[in-house]
Formats: structure tokens, C-alpha cells, sequence
């Protein structure tokens, strides 16, 4: 069991290592929490660029490591169950922030696809949640 723990966190710094790549390095994309290639015009970009998404993401990518480091400090060295609640927490600051983002481009353009993805948004936190409190997680 404790190898499938290592894999999450193995898989959770990936995650965690694409998106500070695609944020602070990448030529190509400028965004990591959604896709901007879908947005071609100057308009577009100009309507993105005023909802200050990077210093959102910013904020979020942060947030992430530093949940992402408490939770594998707990796990290194208490070995509590503790650990992969707070590792999800990586993964639902994710989602809150994917949700942020809908809602500011739905602001911005008034497609109603972001609005329906903000409560697909909510319905994956409490799935995520809701999902790991069904299962035993042992030390």
C-alpha cells in the first residue's frame, strides 16, 4: 500500500512541476489552468489578459506546494493516514482555481460552457472528498 501512496506523490509532483513549467517557462502556452489556444483574436487575448488569470494562478501554484510539501512532510515523517487528505487538497486547489477561472472568463465572454463547468467544478471537490472518505487509508 505504501508504494501506491508513493506513486500519488510521485504522479502530484508531476502535476505540480508542469504547471510552475508551463507558468514560468513555456513559450507556447501561457496558462496552465485552462486553454488559451481557444482564444485567437487581440480582443480575446486583451478581455484575458485584464482578468489578471496569472496572478490568480500564481497564487494557486503556490498554494499548491506548499500543501503538496506539508503533506509529504506528514507522511515522511509521522506516516499518518493525514497525509493523503492533505495531498487531494492539492488536487482540489486545482479545481477551486479552475473554478475561479470559469467564472472570470464566463464574466469576460458570457459563454455559458464556463458557467456549466463552474458546477462541474464543485461536484469534483465533494466527489473528491466524498470519494476518499469511502476508502480505509492505512499508514
Amino acid at each position: 500500500m505504501k508504494l501506491l501512496y508513493i506513486l500519488l506523490f510521485v504522479l502530484f509532483a508531476g502535476l505540480i512541476i508542469k504547471s510552475f513549467y508551463t507558468h514560468y517557462i513555456s513559450k507556447t502556452k501561457r496558462y496552465f489552468a485552462f486553454d488559451d489556444s481557444r482564444y485567437r483574436e487581440e480582443d480575446d487575448f486583451l478581455k484575458i489578459h485584464a482578468l489578471n488569470i496569472g496572478n490568480l494562478e500564481r497564487i494557486f501554484l503556490y498554494l499548491m506546494l506548499v500543501t503538496y510539501l506539508a503533506a509529504l512532510a506528514v507522511f515522511i515523517f509521522t506516516d499518518h493516514p493525514a497525509a493523503i487528505w492533505i495531498l487531494a487538497t492539492v488536487l482540489a486547489w486545482q479545481f477551486v482555481l479552475s473554478l475561479f477561472i470559469d467564472l472570470k472568463l464566463y464574466s469576460a465572454f458570457h459563454d455559458k460552457g464556463h458557467l456549466f463547468m463552474v458546477f462541474i467544478w464543485l461536484i469534483l471537490i465533494v466527489v473528491l472528498y466524498f470519494g476518499l472518505s469511502r476508502f480505509d487509508i492505512y499508514a
